[in-house]
């Protein structure tokens, strides 16, 4: 048999088929041949072929995507008449009474997901019932299927929440800044997503010399000894990051409620909180206040290298009991020894600071006082609000005058931590010799936040780390403690997340939540 041309025109007289001769010669070899793609039969067959595979995927494709509409069809059908049916008994609950409502959202689980649901509507609810302002609509009806189904979301969630009436809502807002006591590790790290707060730390870089998220650095082998928190221990390098947290703190309160801060009549600080508030409240920039704080820092970093002193936290004890065991350690120290009262924090709740030798004194004689519940030695190693502060207070004041010209009046009230109102629109005239007697005299916070509450103000943001604040503020005024809320300064990643902390914002300007 005479070899396959490839090249040959089928037309001319020349081998048969190729498939004729593998019929006639069964012979293995030649199976192997390749097919002949000159000969119209197989080309016709081979495309007749490929279309019948494209057809039978083509209608395989059909039938999955028809499976999945249908899939979809059937999912939106039943969560609609799922919805219909949520949404008509959340309706019958909504026309209950409050108190009615409460125990019948709470004995149906059913209502989580409707809840959901309604917190995602809840800002459209708002501001439908915020245009409505010309009609009487108290508490209209999807308002009232709003509030229900979020307290049975929240009640899933182990959360309560307790919406404020129309006059609570409009309560003027406060703003507490704490002290250097409540200072903690990576006090900003939760606070660097904040445009504004990243700007406040880089100017604050600038001025201190070192990242206030990370610290100077190790300063010596005591520190490496103290571990990564032992430069915070020094109050030359805590009170300026405490003093840049609380102010970005207020960035985040910013962030998450800006109605609050539309609201806020007043700023209170105890202590280095009072340097934040003036900032806040206008007297200074935030440059200036950091610079005066610096320097305070480091004067009162100065006093305190110059005499062994301490501070005690005693709890239980009448202030006149106090005050007498405070007189008794003086008495049986030395002549220069100074202990005496440094913060009146809440009733029987107190600091007192003074020498070493007389504090250590102290916390013996108030063990053995009758109805002593608490006393321990704080980390702060200095006598703030004592005469030990005295060459601290001739240097601030100094650096205080020199800002006298350039401070403005307030322009929200602003309450000291010595106990002094300052109202908005009045004169600064006063306040260097205000805050440089600050450093020699007692912290009167418990009379702060009296006054605050005469006056007229109903809710409280601490901005700072620890909630120290709301603690105290809790044995001052049991209402005024569930109307304080601490901003969170902290990573999410971290373990610290204070009680009663600021929870995130879940509905834009939806008024529901105050």
């Amino acid at each position: 048999m005479a070899a396959w041309d490839p090249f040959l025109d089928p037309a001319d007289d020349g081998p048969q088929d190729l498939k004729v001769e593998l019929d006639r010669h069964p012979d293995p070899v030649l199976k192997d041949v390749p097919l002949d793609p000159w000969n119209d039969s197989t080309f016709v067959a081979l495309a007749q072929e490929a279309a019948r595979e494209a057809e039978e995927r083509y209608e395989a494709a059909m039938k999955v995507l028809e499976m999945q509409q249908e899939s979809e069809r059937k999912e939106s059908e039943a969560k609609e008449a799922r919805r219909l049916k949520l949404e008509k008994e959340a309706r019958e609950i909504a026309k209950l009474s409050i108190q009615e409502r409460r125990e019948r959202l709470l004995e149906r689980q059913v209502y989580a997901e409707m809840a959901m649901e309604a917190i995602g509507q809840a800002p459209a609810i708002a501001a439908m019932h915020r245009k409505s302002k010309g009609r009487d609509l108290d508490e209209p009806e999807d308002l009232a299927l709003g509030r229900a189904a979020a307290q049975i979301a929240a009640a899933d969630m182990g959360v309560k929440i307790n919406f404020k009436s129309k006059d609570e809502a409009s309560r003027p807002v406060a703003l507490l800044f704490p002290d250097q006591n409540s200072k903690s590790l990576k006090m900003l790290k939760g606070l660097q997503e904040l445009p504004e707060a990243r700007r406040l730390r880089e100017a604050s870089r600038q001025l201190l010399g070192f990242d206030p998220l990370e610290g100077p650095g190790v300063l010596g082998f005591y520190e490496l000894l103290r571990g990564p928190e032992g430069w915070l221990e020094h109050t030359q390098f805590c009170q300026p990051v405490m003093y840049l947290t609380q102010l970005a703190a207020v960035e985040k309160l910013r962030d998450k409620r800006p109605g609050a801060l539309e609201r806020c009549k007043a700023v209170a600080g105890l202590s280095l909180g009072d340097y934040a508030a003036l900032t806040y409240a206008g007297v200074w920039d935030f440059e200036t206040g950091l610079r005066a704080v610096q320097l305070r820092a480091e004067v009162m970093e100065a006093a305190i290298a110059a005499a062994p002193q301490a501070a005690l936290a005693v709890a239980g004890l009448p202030e006149e009991l106090l005050q007498q065991l405070c007189e008794q350690c003086r008495e049986a120290s030395s002549e220069a020894s100074v202990c005496g009262i440094a913060q009146r924090l809440f009733p029987q709740g107190f600091v007192c600071a003074g020498t070493l030798a007389a504090m250590e004194q102290l916390l013996e004689r108030a063990r053995r006082s009758q109805g002593c519940k608490q006393v321990q030695w704080l980390k702060l190693a200095g006598a703030c609000h004592t005469s030990l502060m005295d060459s601290a207070k001739e240097e601030l004041l100094n650096l205080l005058e020199s800002f006298r010209s350039s401070m403005q009046p307030p322009r929200i009230d602003v309450y000291l931590s010595c106990g002094t109102k300052v109202p908005a629109g009045r004169s600064p005239e006063a306040l260097p010799e205000l805050l440089a007697q600050q450093l020699t005299s007692p912290a009167n916070w418990s009379d702060t936040v009296a006054l605050m509450l005469q006056d007229g103000c109903g809710e409280f943001y601490e901005c700072g780390p620890l909630n120290q604040l709301k603690g105290i503020m809790k044995r001052i005024d049991a209402k005024a403690h569930q109307a304080t809320v601490s901003l969170d300064v902290y990573s999410e990643e971290g373990q610290m997340k204070p009680g009663g902390s600021l929870p995130p914002r879940w509905a834009q300007g939806a008024g529901c939540l105050s």
